[in-house]
């Protein structure tokens, strides 16, 4: 399942869902970001017992982005239980994404 979050639902949406979050901060200008986000929808099929992925458009919900300090994109995080554990920022490559999800997941 892929949620597109706002400044108005994210916490909610965030706080309330029983499995870990996997946010993604894009825009739809970012080259890198376009190449991404097709990755992070493909693992977020694969994983999806264990996930679900949320997407956060930067430049149309500034409030969330910068509460969450995103200054530059795309810029990954992962929620458990409402709060942000872990992520990444750039471009990564699909099995490095997995292999760092089955991680950040375990912990």
């Amino acid at each position: 399942m892929i949620l597109n979050l706002n400044d108005s639902n994210f916490e909610q949406e965030i706080k309330k869902s029983a499995k870990p979050v996997l946010v993604d901060f894009f825009a739809s200008w970012c080259g890198p970001c376009q190449v991404l986000g097709p990755i992070l929808e493909k693992i977020a099929e694969e994983f999806k017992d264990r996930v679900v992925l949320v997407k956060c458009n930067v430049d149309e919900f500034p409030q969330t982005s910068t509460k969450f300090g995103i200054d530059r994109i795309p810029n990954v995080f992962l929620f458990k239980n409402g709060k942000p554990v872990d992520g990444f920022l750039g471009l990564v490559p699909e099995d490095t994404i997995k292999n760092w999800l089955e991680g950040a997941l375990k912990k």
